[in-house]
């Protein structure tokens, strides 16, 4: 019997001789882990900084203050110093009336028929006759948005001429945008 008792206390050393070990390995790991993710996150900021730095460059270079921001995927100028979004110029309002000028169409020229056999009439419309749902910041900083279908109210929209849409401006009441708040609940 003694010679059991002493097996069972030799391993029993063994195995608390051991845990300090681990401990001390495991505790390395997440150290080196923890250094990892600094020296990655750096790095990533380091990148990062030079991208800013040539958007303020170009900014002193032009004279001006604006300064190139990413949102939602877009290349927006803003002025540094009001955090005003630049006016648009004239390219970017022709690229604006070009993207809406075909959605608001509402013309039926080449347009064709298509009779089927159970009577009925149908026409691949093209992307026409559509209503087309514009947002705009303001001066303010708040969103304004609205439902145009037709060339008139989205250049009234925008403060565009009308002529680059393709509309004529006739001073219809009907050509203005409906602009469009949040429902407001009735009380009974």
């Amino acid at each position: 019997m003694k010679k059991q008792k002493k097996r069972k206390s030799s391993s029993s050393a063994s195995r608390f001789g051991r845990l300090p070990w681990i401990l001390v390995i495991m505790a390395a790991a997440s150290l080196a882990i923890g250094a990892v993710t600094v020296v990655s996150r750096q790095l990533a900021v380091a990148k990062a900084s030079p991208r800013q730095e040539k958007g303020a460059a170009v900014a002193e270079k032009s004279g001006k203050n604006y300064v190139t921001l990413k949102v939602a995927g877009q290349d927006v100028q803003v002025d540094s110093q009001t955090g005003k979004i630049k006016p648009l110029t004239p390219q970017e309002a022709q690229q604006l009336a070009d993207g809406l000028k075909g959605m608001l169409n509402r013309s039926t020229e080449g347009l064709v028929e298509v009779k089927h056999p159970d009577g009925s009439v149908s026409m691949d419309l093209d992307g026409r006759f559509q209503n087309v749902m514009v947002a705009r910041r303001n001066e303010d900083g708040s969103l304004t948005q609205s439902c145009v279908d037709n060339p008139q109210a989205a250049a009234s929209f925008f403060g565009l001429d009308p002529q680059l849409l393709g509309a004529e401006s006739s001073g219809k009441e009907g050509n203005q945008p409906t602009p469009l708040s949040p429902a407001k609940k009735s009380i009974k």
